[in-house]
């Protein structure tokens, strides 16, 4: 052991008495070098001035008082300083006596400084309200919000047999099941304070053994009525009241449905059971399924329509031989609307026969307006007739949209 690093305070009192035992009786003969033998000599070694050494003689413990003042120093206040000193006094006797006690003194020392680089962690305000069972604990140091239970068991201590036989086998099919004697923690202020609120917030069932023990205990009978409370205030099948043993029911229980242990023959009671308190789970899966089904349904609708529209657009750029110019005579204006309504519809019919279950909707131009164009009447005419064309393939268009929609 390295004791240059380890001060003198780090001598038990054990060992201090030790020391002084030995070094407080005056010793007549010197050292080679002239120094006496006892404390004079370790107060000579210690630098204490002359004029102290009355004072210091008249101490109880004057190798006591020299030691508190050598800890005082800033500098060689260590062990194997102290050390030196008593081969320098040439008291190995001391040296051996000493050195088991001062090897217990180290490892001690060392060992309080160790613990003090580690802390225990401070205990917020509201921690300790959110932790009423074994799992918080484990849960809140690994930041996760307190344990929800599927249920919790609530039987009378005579029945204890059949409550541990129902907890192994609800178990093994994975449900999450609170016990008061085996998960609630130590230290808490109001039992049932913590089993009230393990019913309302935190268990999603109630499971209640009955039995003629059990409703002799007013505790049991407590937190079954308050169950029952909770139960009409949320609208949630809280209690599974599960007959044990015959007795006759509470007035409250008499109109549920029960599970009959007692009951033989093709009768499942731990089947139905562990479906009572699951069901709730698998309602819920299945809603989440049909949500899913239902969003795959109209990303894909929607998608298919982007894909409609963009492959039924009308081009763009029309053919030169397509396009006619209607150019009047007084004026320098060209209208092009009629044109490309033909255009629109011609290509409307021909995308119609070929995707006649998958078009929901075409682009018309019929009902744009009109620029306010400068045209002669023949050409009026003629666009009257084309109208009269355009109206008459509007409807026949129109008739097949209709049951297209109904097919679709």
């Amino acid at each position: 052991m390295d004791l240059s690093s380890v001060p003198i305070t780090a001598l038990s009192l054990r060992t201090k008495n030790a020391i002084s035992n030995l070094l407080n009786p005056t010793k007549y003969i010197l050292s080679d070098n002239g120094l006496p033998r006892d404390w004079r000599g370790l107060a000579h070694l210690a630098n204490i001035k002359g004029e102290l050494l009355p004072f210091v003689s008249s101490h109880s413990d004057p190798t006591e008082y020299i030691l508190n003042t050598i800890a005082k120093k800033t500098n060689d206040n260590n062990i194997a300083n102290f050390q030196c000193m008593l081969s320098t006094l040439e008291r190995w006797d001391i040296i051996d006596d000493i050195q088991e006690f001062i090897e217990e003194d180290t490892e001690k020392y060392l060992k309080s400084i160790k613990n003090a680089q580690t802390t225990a962690e401070a205990i917020e305000e509201t921690v300790d309200s959110k932790i009423i069972t074994v799992d918080d604990l484990y849960r809140i140091r690994r930041g996760l919000k307190n344990q929800i239970y599927d249920a919790l068991v609530l039987y009378a201590d005579e029945d204890i047999a059949f409550a541990y036989e129902m907890i192994k086998k609800l178990e093994n099919f994975d449900i999450k099941l609170c016990i008061k004697d085996r998960d609630l923690i130590g230290g808490i202020s109001f039992e049932h304070e913590a089993v009230m609120t393990l019913i309302s917030e935190r268990c999603n069932r109630m499971i209640i053994i009955i039995s003629p023990n059990f409703l002799k205990s007013s505790a049991n009978q407590f937190f079954m009525n308050y169950a029952q409370a909770v139960s009409i205030d949320k609208r949630q099948r809280k209690i599974i009241p599960c007959i044990y043993k015959k007795c006759v029911l509470p007035p409250q229980l008499s109109y549920m449905f029960v599970l009959d242990y007692t009951k033989v023959g093709l009768y499942d009671f731990w089947g139905r059971l562990r479906d009572s308190i699951q069901v709730s789970n698998k309602l819920q899966n299945e809603n989440m399924t049909k949500e899913i089904k239902i969003d795959n349904h109209l990303t894909t609708c929607l998608s298919s329509s982007d894909n409609l529209n963009d492959s039924v657009k009308v081009p763009n750029k029309l053919n030169d031989g397509d396009m006619k110019e209607i150019k009047s005579e007084n004026k320098e204006t060209t209208s092009y609307i009629p044109v490309l309504n033909k255009l629109n519809n011609d290509y409307i019919k021909e995308n119609m026969e070929e995707n006649q279950e998958t078009i929901p909707y075409l682009p018309s131009l019929n009902n744009l307006s009109t620029l306010s164009l400068t045209i002669d009447s023949t050409e009026i005419s003629k666009e009257k007739s084309k109208e009269k064309k355009s109206s008459r393939k509007k409807s026949k268009h129109m008739n097949i949209l209709k049951k297209i929609l109904l097919k679709s």
